[in-house]
């Protein structure tokens, strides 16, 4: 900032500094959904009868408002739609589409390393089943597989990671969006097993990869896929 401008207040600050502006929307994210489902999810599973159902409601109305207010603090720091990349690009398309096979065969070694070092683990119950509504399943299949990838790739690495990388460089800055990621996840599920936190930490760098070299399309792309077969799998 040049003499000549006036002083900046606390909102100035955070549009001026990256790194501010990422933990402003990383902070505000995690606070939000931790408070959304763990106090709003247990007061509407009375009423609809289904926690996870209830579960995937709220996030499918929180996510995409918390998405569209990480998007506007972004733009305050010219973090906007030109530097989100949104590049739908054979490239961008295809590393999207590897990232999907990279993420399942990276999970698939580690698996086969972990029994064979410490034993299978046990197992949890699927989330789908006969006595699950159909209208829980769907609800579960769409908001955990498009709903949540959509607006998690344009909060998490179009903006904080743009900023983060902007502050950072590039491997510092990928790398520190990737721990608050998984960070997020641990926070609002309140732990993480072994099993799932390595899928967290391979998630996170992957579509942090796929974000930098190819742009948001491309982690987007790569998270659907990932979310999608995942959800499909648990519900099985």
């Amino acid at each position: 900032m040049s003499d000549a401008e006036p002083p900046v207040g606390r909102l100035g600050r955070v549009s001026s500094d990256p790194r501010a502006l990422a933990a402003v929307v990383v902070a505000t994210w995690v606070a939000v959904e931790f408070l959304v489902r763990r106090r709003g999810t247990p007061l509407l599973a009375d009423a609809v009868g289904s926690g996870a159902g209830a579960d995937m409601l709220l996030i499918a109305l929180t996510f995409p408002a918390l998405a569209v207010l990480a998007a506007t603090i972004g733009n305050r720091r010219g973090i906007g739609p030109n530097r989100w990349r949104y590049e739908l690009s054979r490239g961008a398309v295809l590393g999207g589409l590897v990232g999907v096979v990279v993420y399942f065969v990276l999970l698939l070694a580690f698996a086969v390393v972990y029994v064979f070092t410490v034993g299978v683990p046990s197992v949890p119950t699927p989330t789908g089943g006969a006595e699950t509504a159909a209208w829980v399943l769907v609800t579960l299949l769409v908001v955990n597989g498009v709903v949540v990838p959509i607006a998690e790739e344009l909060a998490w690495r179009g903006v904080v990671q743009t900023a983060l990388v902007d502050a950072y460089g590039p491997v510092l800055g990928i790398s520190v969006t990737a721990t608050a990621f998984v960070a997020k996840h641990v926070v609002v599920d309140l732990g993480a097993p072994t099993f799932r936190l390595v899928s967290l930490i391979v998630i996170a760098v992957v579509l942090g990869v796929l974000r930098h070299r190819y742009g948001t399309a491309s982690s987007t792309i790569s998270h659907l896929g990932i979310n999608l077969l995942a959800t499909g799998i648990s519900l099985g």
